[in-house]
């Protein structure tokens, strides 16, 4: 694979709450996309994605598939009124939502300034709406940790709570990107692994159970000695993580995404053309397969199915199957 690598765009890219997804609402299978002013709705068939027309969504950053469909305008929460075709506010956080992380009985909520490259001023709350609405500080993430981005993981049946964090440790004595690991119980976060730097530092990460094991595996875009890029999966060993599989550099690669169990990668080919490739399961590790098609953005796409990945651009719905 030949790759080229980007070195300015990696320098100043930032990771980005996801603004597609699907979910099931009076038993039909719904799509939803931000486009700019516009939330573009499809009603999934059997022949693929059926437009269901625009809703306005102007202010809105980030969506999320939870009980209905969920948005964030600012600091208000918001849930679509599906029938009406119009949002209503659900409830109000301390500061402007960053990422959405629906769970049962509520939805995980990062808080914060986006900022590079880490969010300003960043929080992690627990939030529920029912039978009223109610915000909890998740008092396990601090405010030195600076945390970025948010996963649900699952371990052996429990459940736990990935955050990617921004903050000194005691084996790294300045601030770089650790990855820390909660177990999530009754409505509290209790550490189980803080780490580091993984094997390598890392720039951005993704969880999916890529096996279908019921074992969430933790997939890390980490830099290499070179200066390059390079991929590893950690698989879940007691509290933490252990080495599955790794890269060395790969010239070309820049971000990595997971949309449900789908590990999705893109960045460009040695003759600066934008491509997306797809992490593919093999018997004895793992190999990156690209795909006929590129999406505009990581965030604009969202798993249809275990199979197949959708998205809304250029004024169409897209699909297209992993390998």
């Amino acid at each position: 694979m030949v790759l080229v690598l980007t070195l300015l765009l990696l320098a100043f890219a930032g990771w980005a709450a996801p603004q597609a997804t699907c979910w099931e609402e009076d038993g039909i299978r719904w799509c939803a996309a931000l486009d700019g002013a516009q939330l573009r709705l499809g009603r999934v068939t059997a022949a693929g994605i059926e437009d269901a027309g625009p809703v306005p969504a102007e202010g809105i950053t980030t969506i999320a598939a939870s009980t209905g469909l969920l948005g964030a305008r600012g600091k208000s929460l918001l849930r679509l009124d599906l029938p009406a075709k119009r949002w209503a506010e659900i409830g109000t956080l301390p500061a402007p939502i960053l990422q959405l992380l629906p769970g049962e009985g509520g939805a995980m909520v990062l808080t914060g300034t986006a900022e590079q490259p880490v969010p300003d001023q960043s929080a992690v709350w627990w939030v529920q709406w029912t039978p009223v609405f109610a915000v909890t500080r998740v008092e396990a993430i601090g405010d030195n940790d600076h945390p970025w981005q948010l996963w649900w993981a699952t371990v052996d049946g429990e459940q736990r709570l990935a955050a990617a964090t921004h903050r000194a440790t005691y084996y790294a004595r300045f601030p770089h990107h650790c990855m820390f690991l909660y177990a999530w119980k009754d409505g509290k976060a209790t550490p189980c692994w803080l780490g580091s730097r993984l094997s390598r530092p890392y720039r951005e990460a993704a969880h999916a159970d890529l096996r279908a094991d019921g074992r969430t595996r933790l997939i890390a875009l980490e830099e290499t000695r070179d200066g390059g890029l390079g991929l590893s999966v950690y698989t879940p060993a007691q509290f933490g993580y252990t080495s599955e599989w790794r890269t060395e550099s790969l010239p070309g690669l820049e971000r990595i995404a997971a949309r449900g169990t789908i590990v999705i990668c893109t960045g460009n080919d040695d003759a600066g053309n934008a491509r997306t490739w797809i992490l593919q399961v093999k018997a004895d590790g793992y190999e990156l397969v690209p795909l006929p098609e590129t999406p505009p953005s990581l965030n604009a796409v969202t798993a249809l199915d275990a199979t197949r990945i959708a998205g809304w651009w250029e004024g169409a719905w897209h699909i297209f199957t992993a390998p």
